[in-house]
């Protein structure tokens, strides 16, 4: 199965499920941003990786003023790559690395803050990297935490939101911190 099948199974199926419950507001957002990662250590190194653009999608419905629910998929073409090392061997050298990450997460609003809509927002999902064989992170289970500020209803249903979120990839070996800042165009519904 190629990755744009899965990329677009899994959108759609998120968004069945988004527009299936009863919402007091949804919207979808389109994001662009930086993924700043710590290092891995893999074969009893610790390998630097270089940061590196991330594109996604967003989708969120509240299912209260206060509480809601967010699903993200993100791709890089560029994702946690090796910073080079003088001293690894050519054959060993990671030539390509690319990844996407998916996660839902419960996202706690605070509304009552004038046009814009700051929130906070902590879930879980996968990190999966790929290209190479020999890649220091590979699949990982994570948990992310985070917030932000969307300012809805910029111009009609657009408007825009600033995200700034934390991931934490693997839990006993091969662990990497993520940084993640993003800024995108959000479409609403219902707000």
């Amino acid at each position: 199965m190629t990755f744009r099948r899965i990329f677009t199974s899994v959108f759609l199926l998120i968004a069945v499920f988004t527009f299936a419950g009863i919402a007091t507001a949804s919207d979808i957002s389109i994001f662009v941003g930086a993924e700043l990662p710590g290092s891995v250590r893999h074969d009893g190194v610790k390998t630097p990786l270089d940061n590196g653009p991330v594109y996604g999608v967003r989708i969120g419905n509240d299912f209260s003023r206060y509480f809601g629910m967010e699903y993200t998929l993100a791709v890089s073409p560029d994702y946690l790559f090796p910073t080079v090392n003088k001293l690894t061997d050519e054959a060993e050298r990671v030539r390509e690395a690319r990844g996407f990450l998916g996660s839902g997460n419960l996202v706690m609003n605070f509304p009552d803050v004038g046009e814009l809509f700051p929130f906070l927002t902590a879930g879980v999902g996968l990190v999966h990297q790929y290209g190479d064989r020999n890649l220091p992170v590979g699949t990982k289970f994570a948990f992310n935490y985070g917030g932000g500020v969307k300012f809805p209803n910029l111009v009609g249903p657009l408007g825009a939101r600033v995200d700034l979120r934390g991931y934490r990839a693997g839990m006993f070996s091969k662990k990497v911190d993520i940084v993640e800042l993003s800024l995108g165009l959000m479409i609403s519904f219902g707000r």
